[in-house]
């Protein structure tokens, strides 16, 4: 069960300093895995088109909705996820995090953020096991105040 740290991008935040971003106790969220030919960038990636040609497309892989949104002290929670249990896939380097159902994404669809399953590099493969990512303790992200 890997964890990565979720690179919250620009338009990201953005989008929650204008109060601009669909609820993220109330509104659905989808995980959806990228291959390890991805580049993010946290600059210009801001929607759905932007990682779409690198969305795992195998026959079991899936888009999951996000469950147990939560937020406390300024950190987004959610429950682990899980891609699948068993299944094959891969190879997977990256996992996206957007706002809408899984079913309903569209182009415009806006990216939360991605993060890195193998910060030290590589990929990894599921072959008929468990492949779910881990929420972090602390949140996939947290806002903090500088004083």
């Amino acid at each position: 069960m890997p964890s990565g740290t979720l690179t919250l991008f620009d338009a990201t935040l953005n989008a929650l300093l204008r109060c601009a971003l669909p609820s993220l106790e109330t509104a659905p969220y989808t995980a959806l895995l990228l291959a390890p030919g991805y580049v993010p960038n946290a600059a210009t990636h801001s929607v759905f088109a932007d990682v779409e040609a690198f969305e795992l497309t195998s026959s079991e892989a899936v888009r999951v909705q996000l469950t147990g949104g939560l937020v406390t002290a300024a950190a987004f929670h959610s429950d682990d996820i899980i891609f699948g249990d068993p299944v094959t896939l891969g190879p997977v380097r990256y996992m996206a995090l957007l706002a809408g159902v899984p079913a309903a994404l569209t182009s415009s669809s806006i990216l939360l953020g991605v993060a890195d399953l193998l910060p030290g590099g590589g990929a990894l493969e599921a072959q008929r096991g468990r492949f779910s990512v881990s929420a972090p303790a602390a949140g996939w992200f947290s806002l903090t105040r500088a004083i």
